[in-house]
């Protein structure tokens, strides 16, 4: 008799609906455990138990082996699941034919070899604990488990990537509990911040993923390549789920992400990492309004944030509405509970929540500093592309709609989309447009005034004032507010 399980959402969708179907084909069928039918459906009992989980739709190979593993009319079923896809979207897939036996040994062969090995060696669970639930996010997460759902063909990595403060590492982390649940082999975790502050590289990882997975010090090669040999001979056969969080470029990762087809990578960066050939991407903007609200609300308690909705607004407006800003902000707040909600926005934003400067050196707990966040951003950018970030931020309209007119004469453009991918700026939904947070902007502006570029103004490259046909070309323009 298999354990309860958690109840469904009624309304939850059609993937849900057909979860539903299954469990009552199960209950009709006896209730037997997911290991039970495991030994009939020739999947592992995570995966049919992850079937009738209800957050997303199973391949039809798997729906099958549920339904026959619990007496149910494959013809029958198979109809069911093209309804459910259509609904859902999904792809075609193809019926798999009535598996040979030699392929259903196979088959069994392979899950009895993974079963042997998880019996033999340790299964590594690094993922860090979720300190609270994902505010917001629903869209977004509905197309991350899309683009991660199995299939027809292996699933390629997931770049989860975001302007700085978009919450990418606290997103990808939800992400990667849910997908856990299907992959018994175990979850793996690197952090690059801290991995590149160490001075350790993708080498040094993969001896820190050996080792988690069971394999001997002793044993692990010193040469690098034989060290990412080993390294894609012991996940080729298992299903594990990593989690690459921070990544800066390309290089730190390269090695690490040819596995085997049954595992998951995500990884995390502010920028988009274009250069890894066979990756999807996901881009997180900042939060909707109610999203931030919501993300207030949970920290600071729903209700004193309805006792003062207006100031809740006001704080969502002046961080930019990027969790990072809402996160600091929000736990400041609910330390101090003695203040009034009105009281303790003011104190972050001032009177007329137009002072981002003001907000940014308040936006501190412990050793978290959104002002941090970004110097680390900005100490990395080359030193020429400084003064171009800083004539951004100093810019009004009109004088950003020149500048950006002169780096399209100069064929300069290409020092935008690099400003783009360290996640100081963000590229807006409308083609040629880009904006600035405003915490951003304050710091840069404080930095463009400050000792440490005193005299870059005269390296600046003396650019046209000429100006293109507008009825030929779009114009650029940044946001700043």
């Amino acid at each position: 008799m298999g354990r309860p399980e958690k109840p469904l959402d009624p309304d939850a969708g059609p993937a849900t609906a057909f979860a539903r179907e299954l469990r009552r084909l199960r209950a009709a069928a006896g209730s037997p455990s997911y290991r039970e039918m495991a030994r009939t459906a020739l999947f592992s009992s995570t995966v049919l138990s992850d079937a009738a989980a209800g957050y997303r739709l199973p391949t039809l190979q798997v729906a099958l082996a549920f339904a026959e593993a619990c007496g149910g009319d494959r013809l029958a079923w198979e109809r069911r699941w093209r309804e459910v896809a259509e609904a859902e979207g999904a792809e075609p897939q193809h019926a798999p034919s009535r598996p040979t036996a030699a392929k259903a040994a196979q088959r069994q062969e392979a899950e009895l070899h993974a079963a042997a090995v998880r019996s033999l060696t340790p299964v590594p669970t690094q993922l860090p604990r979720e300190i609270r639930p994902l505010a917001g996010r629903t869209r977004q997460l509905q197309e991350a488990r899309a683009l991660t759902a199995p299939g027809a063909d292996p699933v390629a990595p997931l770049v989860i990537s975001g302007q700085l403060g978009a919450g990418a590492s606290r997103f990808a982390l939800r992400l990667a509990h849910e997908l856990a649940a299907g992959l018994p082999d175990g979850q793996l975790y690197a952090d690059f911040g801290l991995a590149e502050a160490q001075g350790r590289g993708a080498s040094d990882i993969a001896a820190g993923f050996l080792g988690a997975l069971g394999i001997p010090a002793d044993a692990v090669p010193q040469d690098a390549g034989q060290r990412f040999g080993l390294y894609r001979s012991v996940l080729a056969r298992r299903r594990v789920l990593i989690l690459l969080d921070g990544v800066r470029h390309e290089g730190q990762v390269r090695e690490l992400l040819d596995i085997g087809s049954e595992s998951r990578i995500i990884l995390t960066s502010r920028s988009r990492l274009l250069g890894l050939d066979g990756t999807r991407g996901l881009r997180l903007p900042a939060l909707e309004r109610d999203e931030s609200v919501e993300l207030l609300a949970e920290l600071i308690g729903a209700d004193r944030l309805g006792a003062a909705p207006a100031a809740a607004l006001r704080l969502a407006e002046a961080c930019g509405d990027l969790p990072l800003a809402l996160n600091l902000a929000g736990r400041r707040i609910a330390g101090r509970p003695e203040w009034l909600l009105d009281e303790a926005v003011t104190e972050l934003i001032g009177d007329t929540g137009t002072e981002p400067a003001r907000l940014l050196g308040r936006l501190r707990i412990g050793d978290e500093s959104m002002r941090h966040r970004i110097e680390e951003a900005y100490g990395a950018l080359p030193a020429h592309s400084r003064p171009l970030l800083h004539r951004f931020a100093a810019a009004q309209d009109t004088s950003l709609e020149e500048l950006l007119e002169e780096l399209e004469e100069f064929d300069e453009l290409d020092e935008l989309d690099q400003l783009a991918e360290t996640g100081l700026l963000e590229r807006t939904r409308l083609p040629g447009q880009y904006a600035m947070a405003p915490l951003v902007r304050a710091f840069t502006l404080a930095e463009s005034t400050g000792p440490r570029e005193a005299g870059t103004g005269a390296g600046l490259r003396k650019l046209s004032t000429g100006r293109y046909d507008r009825t030929q070309e779009r114009p650029l323009r940044l946001v700043t507010a």
